[in-house]
């Protein structure tokens, strides 16, 4: 369901106007091992151009798959629609249920579906971050009327129902990038988010 435009949004003209990413227009790359794809969300750089942290939405369509992150970086795994998977690593094999968040403290993550199992791919969330420094925080809620969403935020994914952040709209299968100098309220409908945001900018009043 769209959300009806007010005559007043509340747009600050000299502001930057959040952008909108669709996943239907992102690149699919292969998994390092399995049938599947992961095409990249965003990758937050620091000046050298040195990874801090990139969201991919994944989908494993074998029974099993490998997704290799760059050398000292660990791993957030969000899951999202689709059969059962189960996320292994060297120290445990746990399944992983929708809206769930799994860390993972390797640069390695090994994905495994059962072999009697639904028709359709696994779909899923991977937050990879540099495990020498901070990690970004991410927050997975409803959005009541009222929300602020605090200096600080990055990006904005809407897991269900439609949102709106200064005039821009953002429905499943989409994300908004948002600039982090300042805080937004977005207007949204029966909706469910994932918000990434700065390591210490304490997403939750």
């Amino acid at each position: 369901m769209s959300i009806a435009a007010e005559e007043d949004d509340g747009v600050d003209a000299a502001a930057t106007p959040p952008r909108i990413i669709r996943f239907s227009d992102l690149p699919r790359q292969p998994l390092d091992q399995g049938r599947g794809s992961a095409r990249e969300v965003w990758a937050d750089l620091d000046s050298d151009l040195t990874l801090r942290w990139q969201l991919r939405v994944v989908e494993i369509k074998d029974s099993t798959g490998l997704l290799v992150g760059p050398a000292g970086t660990h791993h957030y795994v969000v899951g999202l629609a689709g059969p059962q998977i189960a996320v292994r690593n060297t120290e445990s094999n746990r399944v992983l249920r929708r809206d769930h968040v799994m860390p993972v403290l390797s640069s390695t993550v090994y994905f495994e579906r059962p072999k009697l199992r639904p028709p359709g791919a696994s779909s899923l969330f991977v937050l990879t971050f540099t495990a020498a420094a901070d990690p970004p925080e991410f927050v997975i809620r409803a959005l009541p009327p009222e929300t602020e969403l605090r200096a600080g935020s990055q990006l904005l994914l809407a897991l269900r129902g439609t949102v709106r952040v200064d005039g821009v709209e953002a429905a499943p299968g989409s994300a908004l990038l948002l600039d982090p100098t300042r805080s937004h309220r977005p207007q949204a409908v029966s909706a469910q988010v994932l918000t990434v945001h700065r390591p210490g900018a304490h997403p939750v009043p």
